[in-house]
């Protein structure tokens, strides 16, 4: 390579070249060249004076009015491929990389079978990993590559990912040969998602295969002696006649008055009426036929949030008494509050006109308030505490050992945790984090979720193993968790298919989970009489 002085107007500019990376600032160069007394680093041009590399110190020199610069002549072609060669440590956007790599793979077409000059057969994979540097080898990997550059989704979003996020290959491509014609025929929407940034690859392609295995034509889910779950306006229910009269439990949460968008294909959405009276109407008459299922000393547990308007509560959980009273054969016979550990408002507006909401409300009824079954809950009274330990030997004050005791199995573990934060019976204590045994089925969730452990005092209280629990409004189907754990069973109505699918994986997953001795653990804790019967 041959070394000189050109006058820089005799420069010859290659816009392909000169236009391949993205703009920099010259700045820091010209000062540079300044304080050095001159260009040290000199460019790099062709025979014929071709700028190759060195296009932002020849505008800085320009700048500077310098009519001389220094050059290294090389005997090669003036190619995008050569100007990449001569700057690998050069800073680079992630768009100047993506160009680079699709660059490479122009430079080696496909010509399998053909040699060289030295009589080698062309290797295309194995001269484009040798160009990057072996960051990507192997012919599968190289190829599902390529076709993510010629295919990517708009903005470049899997060739972004990959260069700067360090996405894999594998998903990239198979979401793009795969999950992508799904999300698209199906209106999932999360392509869309994916190019907004608002999820990763990985997450794109568990969210669309997620969905596409809880579409399927399956309106019923039975499981003999467990569990019966419809797909169906809980009000159909009546036509269901092997639960009337057989619900010991009619548990669930009421759909919020302007609150939330619950996606159950209805126009208008539940809770959006005009005016409250109309929402404390509409949601008493849906409880005309669900409580023909209602056991004569069953109970209906209603769980209710207040709505607030400029500040100001409407009293919804206390006038909905009222409604269900005139409409229905019910009678109110008391409430339950739970409060959230971890509240969180309804928004940064409401926040500032008030505390942000701690509390919400179980509100309970009977067709028979005398008749009403109702088992009372020790939980901490007398300073109880559960005799198990969590999987050692206990140690009594004189060094004996007791027999060693099993630790509570999956899920079991959460109830008893819920358990010993509880303080009196009125007042259930729980949190409204993310519920993990939802977001293990389907990662986005429901729009409102119920607490994880918020039904289990109401069951304990109001029903026996083995006694019929339904919830209406069945959503993830919490309820149903939660009663099958308990070894209730369980009749559950959804009218969203969506989530109808994801309370049946619900269901499945908790009686696969069912624990006799956990249970027993869980009963001797909160039933005095289970104690006593124990001793017995």
């Amino acid at each position: 390579m041959k070394t000189g002085i050109v006058k820089i107007s005799h420069l010859v500019d290659i816009p392909e070249l000169k236009a391949y990376y993205t703009p920099q600032s010259i700045d820091e160069i010209a000062t540079s060249i300044e304080v050095d007394g001159g260009l040290r680093s000199p460019i790099i041009v062709t025979e014929n004076y071709e700028i190759i590399d060195g296009y932002r110190r020849v505008d800085a020199m320009k700048i500077l009015n310098k009519e001389y610069i220094n050059v290294l002549i090389d005997d090669v072609p003036p190619t995008v491929f050569e100007r990449i060669i001569r700057n690998m440590y050069r800073t680079k956007t992630v768009d100047d990389q993506i160009k680079e790599l699709k660059s490479v793979f122009e430079k080696f077409p496909k010509k399998m079978g053909q040699k060289n000059k030295e009589g080698k057969v062309y290797n295309r994979i194995e001269e484009i990993s040798k160009s990057l540097n072996k960051k990507y080898s192997g012919k599968e990997t190289i190829s599902k590559l390529e076709h993510i550059l010629n295919n990517d989704l708009e903005n470049q979003i899997l060739s972004k990912g990959i260069v700067s996020d360090n996405w894999k290959i594998e998903p990239c491509f198979d979401f793009l040969n795969k999950w992508k014609k799904i999300d698209e025929d199906k209106g999932y929407n999360y392509t869309q998602k994916l190019v907004n940034g608002e999820i990763t690859i990985s997450e794109a392609n568990k969210f669309i295969e997620e969905h596409l295995a809880l579409e399927t034509d399956q309106t019923t889910f039975i499981i003999p002696d467990k569990c019966h779950s419809y797909n169906i306006d809980c009000r159909e229910v009546e036509n269901i006649f092997e639960f009337i009269k057989r619900i010991q439990l009619i548990l669930f949460s009421v759909f919020y008055y302007k609150q939330r968008f619950y996606e159950v294909g209805q126009i208008p959405q539940p809770g959006q009426e005009e005016t409250k009276e109309q929402y404390l109407e509409d949601v008493s008459k849906i409880l005309i036929p669900v409580i023909k299922t209602l056991k004569d000393d069953g109970v209906v547990a209603i769980n209710v949030a207040d709505t607030y308007e400029e500040g100001k509560p409407l009293k919804i959980p206390y006038l909905l008494i009222e409604y269900i009273e005139k409409y229905t054969d019910l009678k109110f016979i008391g409430e339950i509050i739970w409060s959230k550990k971890n509240p969180r408002g309804n928004g940064a507006s409401e926040d500032k006109n008030r505390p942000k909401n701690r509390i919400e409300y179980i509100m309970t009824f009977a067709l028979n308030p005398k008749n009403v079954k109702y088992k009372k809950l020790q939980y901490k009274v007398d300073e109880s505490r559960p005799r198990i330990s969590n999987g050692y030997k206990d140690v009594n004050i004189k060094g004996v050992r007791s027999k060693k005791r099993k630790s509570l199995t999956k899920g079991y573990k959460s109830i008893m945790n819920h358990i010993q934060e509880q303080e009196i019976e009125n007042i259930i204590i729980t949190s409204v984090g993310e519920n993990h045994d939802v977001r293990k089925i389907i990662k986005e969730g429901h729009p409102a979720i119920m607490s994880a452990m918020l039904p289990i005092t109401i069951i304990q209280m109001y029903t026996d193993e083995g006694d019929w629990v339904y919830d209406c409004m069945s959503g993830s189907n919490v309820v149903g968790r939660c009663s099958q754990l308990l070894n209730r069973r369980t009749l559950s109505t959804e009218i969203s298919k969506k989530y109808f699918n994801v309370g049946c994986k619900m269901l499945e997953n908790a009686i696969n989970e069912f624990d006799r001795y956990s249970l027993d653990c869980i009963n001797e804790v909160v039933y005095h009489e289970f104690e006593e019967s124990i001793a017995v």
